[in-house]
């Protein structure tokens, strides 16, 4: 069914879920949707946007389900650029956690409205009185404290208080100065972007201004003109002819991809705008980019990345987060980031910039994967993207040198020198510091300076080979290579350990 907004009528709510991961948002919208989103999410975590609607007493409300690990503040941040209510959603055994006070501060710097969502009631606990509190310190009152923020207590396994959540959506949101008024530019606001190997680009939108119909050009005020609207699908992937303010849709035939918090024009017919055009990056390089890295001006090390993903979201997000690695001596380059499957291209790239190649959501055919073999290019694909950050990072170190530190087992001052019939050097010698250890690294000095560096071949106690002598002990100590010392002198063992 098609939402139809007349200028005298109030547009649908939007409404935005966010909170901690593993709070139960998705689990929530799937009791709410009648779907099973969340069993098909890698860990529990869901990786990127969606956008659903549905009907509660005869009205449309248009949910936003953000992803609720921090890496994805930014896609957050795009779900508030059309959000009448967000639902700060708490589990109960949990609390206020790091993503819980992110998101507390999108709300209060966008100056959003709030339903604060208490979720597994189903589960036993005693948490929630202390929630309620630690709340007020964050500057989020609720009603029954004097505060004008609603809230509302539910279980998404159980659907206990869901309608009641719908209700209370709709009450705080009939209580705002939402009355639709359209504008003379129909616009839609990108949440997320992905390509489809048999369709092509396809972008998930809502519907901001006017009504979206099959065949209106679409023009992006960064980049110009990208075709027409080919069809356009719900949440359902059903079919429409038309979507109006507030939608959630998916639309398909644009030419680029779009970013994500993006504001797109459409109109049945053409339209000249003022776009300051820009390149797009996606999936392209400069030939002077190339040069910069095959013949860099500075000794740098540098890890360098081709990167590929499912969506426009979750490669925006990986790169913010690949940005925020900080590494004194090692520089981490996306020397080409792209959206879809692994491609020829891709590896003849990865040779030539010496690159690993990273994927996210993505596949690589048998064909591929043993191309890449044969040109000894690394390939690593992953469905959660904070270990994906973890092992990139983990990779970059792995370019930096380790740094060693000697550390000292012992001394022994030297009191005899023997000469056995094989002609070795046995010097008879007395632990008094730590202990001696056999195959150890050791130094001779002699009134302080060090005058040779050799390695502790033999270790012996009473006529029997050790392994080790302990301080206060006699020993007998045959060093490789051999040098020639004196009565009085020192004998440290050490041994070498990364720092």
């Amino acid at each position: 069914m098609v939402k139809k907004v007349d200028t005298q009528l109030k547009r649908p709510p939007v409404v935005t879920v966010m909170g901690h991961v593993d709070h139960g948002k998705t689990s929530l919208l799937d009791s709410i949707r009648g779907s099973f989103v969340a069993n098909k999410e890698v860990g529990g975590i869901t990786q990127n946007i969606t956008a659903f609607d549905v009907v509660h007493d005869s009205r449309h409300i248009t949910f936003i389900d953000t992803p609720g690990h921090e890496l994805f503040s930014n896609m957050r941040q795009s779900g508030v650029l059309m959000t009448d209510i967000v639902l700060l959603i708490i589990a109960v055994d949990d609390g206020i956690m790091p993503q819980t006070k992110e998101v507390i501060e999108i709300i209060k710097e966008n100056n959003l409205n709030v339903i604060v969502v208490f979720n597994k009631i189903d589960l036993p606990s005693n948490n929630l009185a202390k929630i309620k509190s630690d709340l007020g310190r964050e500057g989020i009152f609720l009603e029954e404290f004097g505060g004008k923020v609603l809230s509302v207590e539910v279980s998404a396994k159980t659907k206990k208080g869901v309608n009641d959540l719908l209700d209370l959506i709709l009450l705080q949101y009939d209580m705002l100065d939402n009355i639709y008024t359209p504008s003379e530019r129909n616009s839609l606001v990108v949440l997320e972007s992905f390509k489809d190997p048999h369709v092509g680009n396809i972008s998930l939108c809502i519907v901001e201004d006017g009504t979206l119909s099959q065949g209106d050009n679409i023009f992006s005020l960064k980049r110009g003109e990208l075709g027409k609207v080919r069809s356009i699908k719900n949440d359902k992937s059903e079919s429409l002819k038309e979507a109006g303010v507030s939608t959630p849709v998916y639309i398909f035939g644009q030419s680029l991809f779009l970013d994500v918090g993006e504001k797109i024009v459409f109109s049945k017919d053409k339209i000249k705008l003022d776009i300051n055009k820009e390149k797009l990056d996606l999936g392209k390089f400069e030939e002077e980019d190339r040069d910069s890295f095959l013949f860099p001006k500075e000794e740098v090390k540098m890890l360098s990345i081709i990167l590929k993903a499912d969506t426009k979201g979750s490669l925006d997000a990986i790169v913010t987060a690949l940005e925020k690695i900080e590494l004194e001596e090692i520089k981490i380059k996306i020397f080409k980031k792209d959206l879809g499957d692994l491609t020829d291209e891709d590896l003849n790239i990865a040779k030539s910039t010496r690159s690993i190649i990273i994927g996210f959501n993505i596949s690589q055919s048998s064909r591929i994967k043993k191309l890449a073999s044969n040109m000894h290019i690394i390939i690593m694909i992953y469905d959660i993207i904070y270990r994906l950050v973890d092992d990139v990072k983990d990779a970059a170190e792995s370019l930096i040198p380790p740094s060693y530190v000697e550390i000292e087992n012992g001394k022994a001052e030297i009191k005899e020198i023997f000469i056995l019939s094989n002609k070795s050097t046995v010097l008879g010698s007395l632990v008094f510091e730590g202990k001696m250890v056999l195959n150890s690294r050791c130094k001779i000095l002699r009134k302080g300076d060090e005058l040779f560096d050799s390695k502790i071949v033999s270790l012996r106690n009473l006529k029997n080979e050790v392994k080790e002598v302990s301080v206060g002990m006699e020993c007998g100590i045959i060093i490789a290579p051999n040098f020639t010392v004196e009565k009085g002198d020192t004998v440290i063992s050490y041994r070498i350990e990364k720092n």
